[in-house]
């Protein structure tokens, strides 16, 4: 399972992102946006977005978002610039990530539009969010992250320019949510909209930043809209992003949900049993050159007791970055007993198991 190992013990707020390491194998950076982006040249890198967007070249900028992370994420905010940049009054595109908590008893479905999305509308002009913004409206569709991933960069640009560009709306379709029974889980869709902006005025982004003014009133009318028997939800809305950004921004709400709900649930069952867990950091490679970073729990009196929660990396992703919402989340539950693994892991470890019991770490690690 290799050999190295940082035990921090009570010392959980040492820099974790120096010790965990990066599973993943990135292609060559190769092309004409990932060569400015490399030489931070961002003259460069505008024009050879505004000629993969002109060409309706979405496989070059698709292959630049999956470099390493510092160079896609480059590209990504040179290509969400190049988007809204419209000249004058344009067409702004925007989503608001919503991460959904759900709990039910029997196995039911959360429908994947919103009855009434009037009144969602409505709520946010009264509680200023909209601004400056008109002819502002939202689609009623929950969309899901693969549906605003599987955009069409060039699409987008376009649509920005021509009202009558269909191609984005009719992409993003309902996506309803099978909610299994047991314990609470945690979803993630969006709301699109979309307004019109003078270019300079503040737009949606900014006027709708401030999330402490609207998002409890958002919260409890989209609870009671998705109100059904037996069902228990909680839909938590994040600042609204650009459309280009909004998936990222998104997947990572949700994780951090995640990961919070899962260590509150274990910690607490952990403890009323056996005492406080054992954590483990670890990095693991997956087929293809993907990977992740997982969080072990274990107990050294009960070997049967052993939790993990995994957060797949997305190219996007600086496992640096991870490591502190790992952190925060480790010292918000008191967790104090945890160890970094220094190398990196297969996905399926000895005895087939994929997630890292402290007691088996080598001796060097404690």
């Amino acid at each position: 399972m290799g050999q190295g190992g940082q035990s921090l013990g009570s010392e959980s707020r040492l820099n974790r992102s120096e010790s965990l390491p990066d599973p993943r194998e990135f292609p060559p950076a190769a092309g004409a946006l990932l060569s400015a982006a490399a030489a931070a040249d961002n003259a460069a890198l505008q024009a050879a977005i505004g000629s993969a967007l002109a060409a309706g070249d979405d496989s070059a900028i698709h292959a630049a978002l999956r470099a390493l992370p510092v160079l896609a994420r480059a590209v990504r905010d040179a290509l969400a610039t190049a988007v809204d940049a419209g000249d004058g009054i344009g067409m702004r595109f925007f989503a608001i990530p919503l991460v959904i908590i759900v709990g039910a008893r029997n196995p039911l479905t959360l429908p994947g539009a919103v009855p009434d999305v009037a009144a969602l509308v409505s709520l946010l002009e009264q509680q200023g969010a909209v601004g400056a913004t008109r002819n502002f409206g939202l689609g009623n569709a929950l969309c899901d992250v693969q549906a605003l991933e599987a955009l069409s960069a060039s699409a987008l640009w376009r649509a920005g320019r021509d009202p009558s560009e269909r191609t984005v709306a009719e992409s993003l379709q309902p996506a309803p949510i099978a909610v299994g029974p047991g314990r609470e889980q945690v979803h993630l869709r969006f709301l699109v909209g979309a307004g019109v902006t003078p270019q300079h005025l503040p737009s949606l982004l900014e006027s709708a930043s401030n999330i402490g003014t609207w998002g409890m009133p958002l919260t409890r009318e989209l609870a009671k809209q998705l109100a059904q028997s037996g069902l228990e939800v909680l839909p938590m809305p994040r600042p609204p992003q650009p459309l280009l950004k909004a998936a990222y921004a998104g997947r990572a709400a949700q994780l951090e949900a995640a990961l919070h709900l899962f260590l509150s649930n274990n910690v607490r069952r952990f403890r009323m049993s056996v005492g406080d867990p054992e954590a483990v950091l670890s990095a693991h490679r997956l087929s293809g050159g993907a990977g992740e970073l997982r969080l072990s729990l274990s107990s050294p009196f009960d070997e049967s007791m052993l939790e993990g929660f995994c957060w797949p990396l997305h190219p996007l992703d600086e496992v640096a970055d991870v490591a502190v919402v790992f952190d925060q989340a480790l010292a918000d539950c008191r967790v104090t007993a945890v160890t970094v693994h220094e190398d990196v892991l297969p996905d399926v470890l000895d005895r087939g198991l994929r997630f890292l019991p402290a007691r088996h770490l080598p001796a060097s690690s404690h």
